[in-house]
C-alpha cells in the first residue's frame, strides 16, 4: 500500500480563489487506511473550504484512484474548474491525464511504500524521494 500524510491546510488553499467551483476527490483504499482519504477526510475538507468561503460543488470517492478506469469512470460527477485531490501522486497522475483543463491541486504527500505488520499496523518499508 502507498503511505501519505496530509498537506498543511494554508498550502491547499493558497492555490484557491474564493470564484473556484472546487471538486474534491479522495481516495478510500490506501489513503483511507492512512487516515488521509476516505469520506470522513472529504467531509472535513469540504467543510473546512465552506467555512473559509469557497464554493464546493462535488464530492466524489473513488475506491482506487490510482486506477484510470476508475477515475473515467467518475468523470461525469466531477463539476466545477478546481480539484483539491485527497489521494497519492499516482491518483493525481490519473487526474490529470483525465481533467487536463482542470487545476489538480494535492491535498497529500506521498511518502512511502507500506505493509501491515502481524499486529495490523501499517509499517513503512520504502520512502520515497
Amino acid at each position: 500500500m502507498i503511505i501519505t500524510k496530509s498537506r498543511d491546510y494554508k498550502d491547499i488553499v493558497k492555490n484557491l480563489k474564493k470564484s473556484d467551483k472546487v471538486s474534491i476527490i479522495s481516495c478510500n483504499s490506501c489513503a483511507k487506511i492512512c487516515g488521509t482519504g476516505g469520506e470522513k477526510n472529504m467531509e472535513k475538507m469540504k467543510s473546512k473550504l465552506e467555512k473559509d468561503g469557497f464554493k464546493v460543488v462535488s464530492l466524489t470517492l473513488i475506491a482506487v484512484p490510482c486506477n484510470v478506469d476508475m477515475v473515467e469512470s467518475s468523470k461525469k460527477e466531477v463539476l466545477g474548474n478546481k480539484i483539491v485531490c485527497i489521494a497519492c501522486d499516482a491518483a493525481i497522475h490519473n487526474l490529470k491525464k483525465i481533467f487536463p483543463k482542470k487545476k489538480i491541486i494535492e491535498a497529500l504527500y506521498t511518502v512511502g511504500l507500506g505493509a501491515f505488520t502481524d499486529k495490523g499496523y501499517i509499517s513503512q518499508v520504502r520512502e520515497f524521494k
